[in-house]
């Protein structure tokens, strides 16, 4: 079973507390619970590689925060994440900005903002 993810972010104060509780309802964990940006994971793999994972959600933070005038952007990405964590799952060290991880998160990035625009 794969892990689900999604992100929100440019969130304020009042949006950012409404999403919250609908991860907590939804049995969701909070990988990341910052000022903007709210990155939660659904079902919980065991055999994905925690450190892998946590770069990866360092890395579209950081993306994300170059996006800040967008709007809000909610993005689902399940698919994303978990070939990112596929393609990686052999290679001990892996550097952030590796287009591995890097592309994907982009193009989704990207595909969110057009959608929204629409």
């Amino acid at each position: 079973m794969q892990n689900e993810y999604e992100v929100i972010s440019n969130l304020n104060k009042e949006t950012k507390h409404v999403y919250e509780k609908r991860y907590k309802s939804d049995n969701f964990e909070l990988i990341i619970n910052e000022d903007d940006v709210i990155l939660a994971k659904k079902n919980n793999n065991k055999n994905i590689n925690l450190e892998h994972e946590k770069l990866i959600s360092t890395v579209l933070v950081s993306m994300l925060k170059k996006y800040a005038g967008q709007g809000i952007l909610y993005i689902n990405l399940t698919k994303e994440f978990n070939s990112i964590l596929e393609k990686i799952k052999d290679i001990r060290n892996v550097r952030p900005s590796d287009n591995t991880i890097t592309w994907p998160l982009r193009q989704a990035i990207t595909k969110a903002i057009v959608d929204k625009n629409r």
